[in-house]
């Protein structure tokens, strides 16, 4: 997995993760999925952070990547 799509994963995980945990306490359950999934964000951002020559990419880059890899699955079609 290249570091652009680790990085991506990493940070849309974030809020769906936010939306599990809160949808658990509301509902008195205990929040393993939401949980489980800022872990995987947090592993990925670790991995980019350290595998990445240059470090962790910056919050401004976020649209332009996403753009790059939406065009990366639009040219597999």
């Amino acid at each position: 997995m290249d570091f652009v799509t680790a990085f991506l994963l990493a940070v849309y995980l974030v809020p769906l993760g936010l939306v599990s945990v809160l949808s658990a306490w509301s509902d008195g359950r205990k929040p393993f999925l939401g949980l489980s999934l800022w872990l995987l964000a947090a592993g990925l951002a670790a991995y980019v952070a350290i595998a990445r020559p240059e470090g962790m990419f910056a919050l401004r880059d976020i649209p332009e990547l996403t753009i790059v890899i939406v065009a990366r699955l639009i040219d597999l079609f």
